[in-house]
């Protein structure tokens, strides 16, 4: 990265805004995703703000279902069901975050402003597929009004009069009627799966309704011509009744229709009646009203709406736009030349034993109330009030009383109070397969591994730095389950009596340093002490040297002091400050002295 500071570093903020969520957060390999516990991020290391950006969007997101929705609904087959009642969850959870967290209303607002910039969100038209019409000014009609993505108007705009020219008028005002329910009427994510069917339901009742009312102005249309029809052949019959008046009529007549036919020009139509009737209906043809999105048809126009209830029945997901967060996740996926090796794994809580942990607080409880009392009184000693020369006070330093011929004036005593250590110090374990060898306890003559050592070391330390003022302890062992995670021991701020059944570990797997450093810089950031220290206790070399070279530059770039303690090796090349333990006996008494070093008041 540019910034050779971890402060901006993409995998701590990407920690930091988990830990402030409550969500656990994973960050590496190529691709975005969620298994609905923790968020998986990509391991990116660069400085593109619109890449970051669609990150933090992608985790308000994804911490907002982790956080409200329900993972074990059945959505059935209709995968229109359950795009729709997806696209109002998505409002509400993203709505409630907002309570909670009032900053992720502009994150989310600028993923979608991105989105609509890049063309990754656009209006639906007339020719899309009824199911996407659909879908689509239910997401952006929502996302508008009730989250205020005001970005999205004019896409609503255009997508209604797309949902217009596919569906009845009345369920388009009913439609805003049932959407108005967002997000107040909404508790869960049944509630917008309910509301989805009512949606389908109240479509399939206006499209019956229309299919009624035109079967109603069909009939009505017919009993018109019937009546008609009727008239016509009553008023034939009193015109064949009045025939009849005498032959000189007739004759009158004739001659009067063939004088009629000889005035004709002798190139027009020979059927006048023929020709009436085709101005007739040409008139009629602009007259009679086009049919349209609210339904209003004439005999031959009418509107055959089942084929909009199947298709709409038939939805696929290759009819519907991709979800928005869905192309978020794949605009954030790395190529694979790009991906780092190492990233900030995954923290977990072992399993633990709790009969095993009491036992051994019982052990190192003795010693650690000794340390802490020794630590104490070096801190202690370190804070006694000092008095120093100056130029004004009320008791006066006798043997600076000469300095005054001299024009020195600062013959006053006055007293310099030092503050606490106001430290925050987080030790990564080493639990690789190595530390299971055994090591010889003198005073029991039993073997014991080098883990178990170390486990009782740690533990010692942690308890005496509780009870000193000013010192925030953490612990964390690694790996985890393998070299993406590590477990949390201890955790900055917590009591060491309440996690003691995490220090039942087994040594296991290989020695990935630097994702556990990674790990531990980004829990020492979050602390709110201004001094921070990362001890790393390790008795091998780590997977990867210069990823740990690195990272540790990259610690001591952003204010985090770096300490190695080797056992049985010498890691001076990995940290300026380090100390070397070749007898395990003398660990807890190597770590006293050097915490007094740490501890040491500026």
């Amino acid at each position: 990265m540019k910034n050779n500071t971890l402060h901006n570093a993409f995998p701590i903020v990407a920690a930091a805004i988990g830990n402030r969520f409550g969500i656990k957060i994973q960050v590496g390999g190529d691709q975005a995703y969620t298994n609905g516990k923790m968020i998986q991020l990509p391991a990116y290391n660069g400085n593109d703000p619109d890449y970051q950006d669609y990150a933090w969007g992608l985790l308000a997101h994804e911490s907002a279902h982790i956080r409200y929705s329900d993972f074990t609904i059945d959505f059935g087959h209709s995968v229109l069901r359950r795009r729709l009642a997806g696209a109002i969850e998505d409002v509400r959870i993203e709505h409630e975050l907002a309570k909670d967290f009032p900053g992720t209303r502009l994150t989310l607002r600028t993923v979608v402003e991105k989105m609509i910039a890049s063309g990754g969100f656009t209006a639906a038209t007339t020719e899309d597929h009824p199911g996407n019409v659909l879908y689509g000014y239910v997401l952006k009609s929502l996302r508008a009004q009730v989250l205020g993505q005001t970005a999205l108007k004019s896409l609503v705009e255009l997508s209604e009069q797309a949902l217009k020219s596919h569906f009845p008028i009345g369920a388009v005002i009913r439609l805003k009627g049932l959407l108005s329910e967002v997000p107040g009427g909404l508790a869960s994510e049944r509630d917008c799966l309910s509301l989805a069917d009512r949606i389908l339901t109240m479509i399939e009742q206006e499209c019956d309704k229309e299919r009624q009312a035109q079967q109603e102005e069909q009939e009505q249309q017919n009993q018109n011509q019937n009546q008609l029809a009727q008239d016509d052949s009553e008023a034939n019959t009193d015109t064949e009744a009045n025939t009849g008046s005498g032959n000189s009529d007739d004759e009158q007549t004739e001659q009067s229709d063939q004088n009629l036919d000889n005035s004709e020009p002798s190139n027009a139509p020979t059927d006048s009646g023929n020709t009436d009737n085709s101005a007739d209906s040409e008139l009629d043809a602009q007259d009679s009203p086009q049919t349209g999105s609210q339904g209003t048809t004439e005999e031959n126009d009418a509107i055959d709406f089942q084929p909009l209830l199947e298709a709409l029945q038939t939805t696929s997901d290759a009819d519907l736009d991709q979800d928005v967060f869905e192309a978020v996740k794949a605009s954030l996926a790395l190529d694979d030349r790009n991906v780092p090796e190492s990233v900030m794994p995954v923290g977990l809580r072992p399993a633990g034993n709790a009969a095993a942990g009491l036992g051994l607080l019982n052990k190192v409880q003795s010693e650690s109330v000794k340390i802490r009392a020794a630590l104490q009184g070096w801190v202690q000693a370190q804070n006694m009030n000092r008095s120093s020369p100056s130029c004004r006070g009320r008791r006066v330093i006798g043997r600076r009383l000469p300095q005054l011929a001299l024009g020195d004036v600062r013959v006053f005593a006055r007293s310099a109070v030092k503050h606490a250590p106001n430290t925050a110090i987080h030790l990564l374990l080493d639990k690789s397969e190595s530390m299971s060898y055994p090591v010889l306890n003198t005073s029991s003559q039993y073997l014991e591994s080098r883990l178990s050592i170390a486990l009782e070391a740690t533990l010692a330390l942690a308890l005496a730095f509780e009870g000193i003022p000013g010192v925030n302890p953490g612990i964390t062992a690694f790996p985890g389950v393998d070299d993406k995670s590590v477990f949390c021991l201890l955790e900055h701020g917590e009591r060491v009596r309440s996690r003691v059944s995490g220090y039942s570990l087994q040594a296991t797997d290989t020695t990935p340093m630097t994702e556990a450093i990674w790990f531990g810089a980004a829990s020492l950031l979050r602390c709110q002490e201004p001094r921070k220290v990362l001890m790393v206790m390790t008795d091998g070399q780590p997977n990867d040297q210069l990823s740990t070279l690195e990272i540790l530059q990259r610690c001591r770039d952003s204010g985090i002091e770096t300490v190695g303690i080797g056992l049985g090796i010498d890691v001076r090349h990995l940290f300026p400050v380090s100390i070397a333990i070749n007898d395990f006996r003398e660990l807890r008494s190597q770590l006293f002295e050097l915490s007094k070093i740490l501890l040491r008041v500026a």
